[in-house]
């Protein structure tokens, strides 16, 4: 009925900790890596765990997660990431209104929860004002539901697949999470948030560098005249 689908882009030093989380839980049936990048170490260590895969078309976020859409044959999606931040123990409470079809989207709302990465450094508090003025801006437009969005950008969601290939998602980048929001208002598809507590990265660098919010203020304004 649904399916795990975990975003890596050259995250290798940090999937097997992703992996060993999410088999504590889940049968690697319910699993599958949507890959990026130089893609070869990350599948070595899948096919070590007897994990599927399949390889994105490397141009950003956005088009892995269209990838998925189109690819994976369940009813439902979950979407994560394979850097270490998302708590698999989190996964029940984001599917849980897709079954009890009280929704179209969850996203775990960092906001409602706890965030270790949008705060200390100067890039991560830019990153939250970023965030929050979108949230805002997103809210302002297009949401007519009377439950404000706290939390557009986060990636850690729940989808059911079917409407969700009938949203003609275009950004190829980290922007395609607020495009999902914007489209479904827009559509008038259900969006519930849940309290998600998002974990420091295990190894490595972020992808998202500030550079990005010119991606997210395009994105807010090209579905302003569409």
């Amino acid at each position: 009925m649904f399916t795990i689908a975990v975003f890596a882009r050259n995250e290798d030093e940090n999937v097997p900790l992703v992996i060993d989380r999410l088999l504590a839980r889940y049968s690697g049936e319910r699993v599958v890596f949507v890959l990026d990048g130089d893609i070869e170490p990350t599948a070595r260590i899948l096919a070590g765990n007897k994990l599927k895969f399949i390889e994105g078309p490397n141009r950003g976020k956005g088009a892995a997660v269209r990838c998925a859409i189109r690819s994976i044959d369940s009813e439902l999606l979950v979407f994560m990431d394979a850097d270490g931040s998302h708590d698999p123990g989190e996964i029940e409470g984001l599917l849980d209104p897709l079954m009890e079809d009280r929704a179209e989207m969850v996203i775990g709302s960092r906001f409602l929860g706890s965030s270790e990465e949008l705060h200390g450094s100067v890039a991560n508090r830019i990153r939250y004002l970023g965030n929050v003025s979108g949230n805002i801006v997103i809210n302002s437009l297009w949401n007519r539901t009377g439950v404000k969005i706290t939390d557009a950008q986060n990636g850690f969601r729940s989808v059911k697949r079917r409407p969700f290939l009938s949203l003609a998602l275009e950004e190829d980048g980290f922007s395609i999470e607020q495009e999902m929001v914007i489209k479904c208002l827009k559509k008038g598809y259900r969006i519930l948030e849940v309290p998600s507590v998002e974990m420091k990265r295990h190894s490595g660098r972020s992808h998202i560098s500030n550079s990005h919010f010119f991606y997210f203020a395009r994105c807010i304004v090209k579905n302003m005249f569409t």
